[in-house]
C-alpha cells in the first residue's frame, strides 16, 4: 500500500513536471503555418484571408525575432509567406489530417485561444494523458514494475512530443489506447481507435493496415478482409479528399528538392534516385549520434519481441510488437526522413507495450 501511494506522489510530481517544461518550452515548428491556414480555410475563409490570418496571429503570437525566423528565414519560408497561392499548394500534406485539424478547431473555438495556443495545449495535454495511460496501465503490477511508466515517460520522449505544434503527440497517444484495447482482446475497440490514429497522420496506414491482418493467425479471414476494405477506405477518402499530391511527388519535395510551390508539380519518379535516398539518408542515421537512437531501439524492440515469441510468451503481445517495429522499417523506406519525430507515433507506443513482457505475463498471454 504504501508503495503504491509512493507511486501516485511520483506521478503527481511527474505530471506537475511535464506540463511546466513543455508549456514553457513548447516549440513553434514551421509546421503550426500551414496548419493554421489549413484551419482558417476548413472554417470558411477564402485562400487570401486564410493566409492573412495565419501570419497576422503568428505575429500576435510570438516575439519579432521567432516572427522574422519563422515567415522568413530562407527562401523557401519567404515564398510561402509572400504568397497566399504558394502556401495553398502546401496544404493537401497538412490538410491529409483532418482528425487534428478538426480537433484544433474545436479547441479553439471551445476556450476561445488561437489556432496557434490550441496546437500548443493539444500537444501539452496529449502527452499528460499518455503518461496517465502509462502509469494505470502498470498500477497493478506487483514491486517495482509499478514503477515502468517512469522510464516510459522518459525513453518515449513524452517532453520532446509534448513541445511539438504538431499531431505527433495526439496520434501517439491514440494508437497506444488503440493497443491496449488489442491487447486486452477488445478487438473492435481496438481497431476504431486504430482507424482513428489515421485521421491525424494517414503514413500510420503502415502499422495499422498491417495489425489489421491480425485476425489471419486465427484463421478470421472475413475479419481480416473487413479492417483491410476499412483501412484503405479511410486512407484513400482522405488523401483524395484532400486533393494529396501523391506519394512520390511529396517524397522529392521533403527528401530531395523543396518545392515552393506544388501545383501541377509532377516529377517523374526515378527509381535510382529513390534507392541513393534511402540509403543515403539510412547511413547518415548510422552515423549520427543524434539520430540513431530510434533506430536503434527499434531493432531492441524488435529482437525482444521475437526473444520472447520464440520463448512462447505473450505471443499475440510480441506478435504486435514485431510488426509494430518492422512497420517503422517499412515507413522508412517508404519515406526516409532523418527526423524521429514521425516514427514515434509507433516506436513509443512500441516500448509500451514491450514493457507488458515484465509485468503482465499472466493477462496478456495469448
Amino acid at each position: 500500500m504504501m508503495i503504491r501511494a509512493i507511486n501516485c506522489i511520483f506521478l503527481i510530481f511527474a505530471l506537475i513536471f511535464i506540463f511546466q517544461k513543455t508549456e514553457k518550452e513548447h516549440y513553434y515548428n514551421w509546421d503550426a503555418i500551414p496548419y493554421s491556414m489549413g484551419l482558417h480555410i476548413y472554417e470558411g475563409r477564402s485562400v487570401d484571408e486564410a493566409h492573412y490570418l495565419t501570419y497576422y496571429n503568428l505575429r500576435e503570437e510570438v516575439g519579432p525575432r521567432l516572427f522574422q525566423d519563422l515567415c522568413c528565414s530562407g527562401k523557401y519560408r519567404s515564398d510561402q509567406f509572400s504568397s497566399s497561392e504558394n502556401l495553398n499548394s502546401m496544404l493537401p500534406m497538412y490538410v491529409s489530417k483532418p482528425g487534428y485539424i478538426s480537433l484544433i478547431s474545436a479547441v479553439k473555438n471551445v476556450f476561445n485561444i488561437s489556432e496557434y495556443q490550441a496546437m500548443k495545449y493539444i500537444s501539452i495535454y496529449a502527452v499528460l494523458l499518455l503518461s496517465l495511460l502509462f502509469f494505470v496501465s502498470f498500477f497493478q503490477a506487483s514491486g517495482i514494475a509499478q514503477f515502468a511508466w517512469i522510464p516510459l515517460v522518459i525513453a518515449g520522449d513524452i517532453l520532446f512530443l509534448g513541445k511539438l505544434m504538431t499531431p505527433d503527440a495526439v496520434t501517439t497517444l491514440i494508437f497506444a489506447l488503440g493497443l491496449v484495447f488489442l491487447l486486452s482482446k477488445r478487438l473492435i475497440s481496438g481497431y476504431i481507435f486504430l482507424a482513428l490514429s489515421m485521421l491525424f497522420r494517414l503514413d500510420m496506414i503502415v502499422a495499422v493496415g498491417l495489425l489489421g491482418l491480425l485476425p489471419l493467425l486465427n484463421q478470421k479471414f472475413i475479419f481480416a478482409a473487413v479492417n483491410s476494405i476499412v483501412f484503405l477506405s479511410i486512407y484513400f477518402i482522405v488523401s483524395s479528399g484532400s486533393d494529396h499530391i501523391g506519394w512520390w511527388a511529396h517524397f522529392y519535395t521533403s527528401v530531395i528538392s523543396q518545392q515552393s510551390n506544388l501545383t501541377d508539380f509532377k516529377p517523374e519518379f526515378d527509381f535510382e534516385r529513390y534507392l541513393s535516398i534511402v540509403f543515403g539518408n539510412l547511413e547518415w542515421i548510422l552515423r549520427d549520434t543524434n539520430y540513431i537512437k530510434w533506430f536503434a531501439m527499434n531493432l531492441i524492440l524488435f529482437f525482444t519481441g521475437a526473444y520472447f515469441y520464440q520463448k512462447k510468451k505473450n505471443v499475440f503481445l510480441n506478435t504486435v510488437l514485431m510488426i509494430l517495429c518492422v512497420s517503422i522499417i517499412i515507413k522508412f523506406f517508404l519515406f526516409p526522413k532523418v527526423d524521429a519525430r514521425i516514427y514515434l507515433s509507433i516506436l513509443t507506443p512500441a516500448l509500451f507495450i514491450a514493457f507488458f513482457n515484465l509485468s503482465y505475463r499472466k493477462k496478456v498471454e495469448s
